[in-house]
């Protein structure tokens, strides 16, 4: 496989380049993956907009609307996150029938993958595939999570801007009101706003973001039939500045530094000899003589960090 060859696709834009080296990240192991962002790494500059909101809230219908918007200003790519099936482990995808049709057409690349189990809302992925997206000249990149429960939240860690979208009567506005959602979103969103009790909807997440602090929080009601108010949510996203990168690389160093160390240790551990007996004595003071035994063996390991 020629690394070489499909980075320099990726940096010329070409999309097959792009899916390809999607699938290595999501599918290929730990040399392949940073040999791929390490050739990319400092390449491109998006403004990534999350969005995240409860299901049946109209995210990809919203999605649908605003890339062809932001689009012209800018090169769009999408990154829409399906949930898998906790039994089956697989996903169909939905966003991926739902709108890469409709956004291909106008020439704006979209990709739908699953979360595999990974909790927070998104893919394990989600930071290496924005990467390659913004590498290729994208200068928007939408990124919508499964959804939204109170601990979905790891949108904030990569977004520049985190919309959350709600609709009304159906208990949204009470929920976001409840939940870590309203410390995350920078965009809040009332979809179908031609429904009863929209307005009052948007009531109670102002009066709640002036409780938070938050007062000057947009807080905007759309209609993706009509496209209504759609040009209000493009002009904040456009002001908004891009938030500083440190918190997201900090973020994803961590996440590599402990998937580097548990490579190493878990190798390590598969190879203890146990021995028969061990059972018969509790597993905590059994790992903690494992550990001081092995000291110098794993702390080795550790120091090289």
């Amino acid at each position: 496989m020629n690394i070489e060859k499909l980075t320099d696709g990726i940096l010329a834009g070409d999309y097959r380049s792009i899916a390809r080296s999607i699938s290595l990240v999501e599918n290929s192991g730990y040399e392949i993956k940073k040999e791929i962002i390490s050739r990319i790494y400092k390449n491109g500059n998006a403004k990534i907009i999350g969005i995240t909101g409860p299901p049946g809230v109209g995210k990809s219908t919203l999605i649908s609307n605003l890339a062809p918007l932001l689009a012209e200003h800018g090169k769009v790519s999408v990154l829409a996150i399906d949930p898998a099936s906790p039994f089956s482990g697989g996903s169909i995808l939905g966003n991926r029938i739902r709108m890469q049709a409709n956004l291909s057409e106008k020439g704006i690349y979209m990709r739908s993958i699953s979360n595999r189990l990974y909790n927070g809302g998104l893919s394990e992925y989600t930071w290496d595939i924005t990467k390659i997206l913004e590498a290729s000249g994208s200068d928007f990149i939408i990124l919508e999570t499964v959804g939204s429960g109170q601990s979905d939240i790891d949108i904030m860690n990569i977004a520049d801007i985190t919309c959350v979208i709600l609709a009304p009567g159906l208990g949204d506005e009470i929920q976001a009101i409840k939940s870590g959602i309203m410390e995350i979103g920078d965009i809040f969103i009332i979809n179908k706003i031609d429904r009863e009790g929209s307005y009052f909807a948007i009531k109670d997440i102002r009066e709640s973001l002036n409780m938070s602090n938050k007062i000057s929080t947009p807080v905007i009601g759309v209609n993706s039939i009509t496209g209504e108010n759609y040009d209000e949510l493009v002009n904040n996203i456009l002001k908004m500045e891009k938030k500083k990168g440190n918190d997201k690389y900090y973020k994803k160093l961590k996440m590599v530094i402990m998937e580097t160390i548990y490579d190493y240790y878990s190798n390590y551990i598969d190879n203890i000899n146990y021995g028969s007996r061990l059972i018969e004595r509790d597993p905590y003071t059994v790992a903690e003589e494992i550990l001081t035994r092995d000291s110098k063996k794993w702390k080795m390991g550790y120091n090289e960090l």
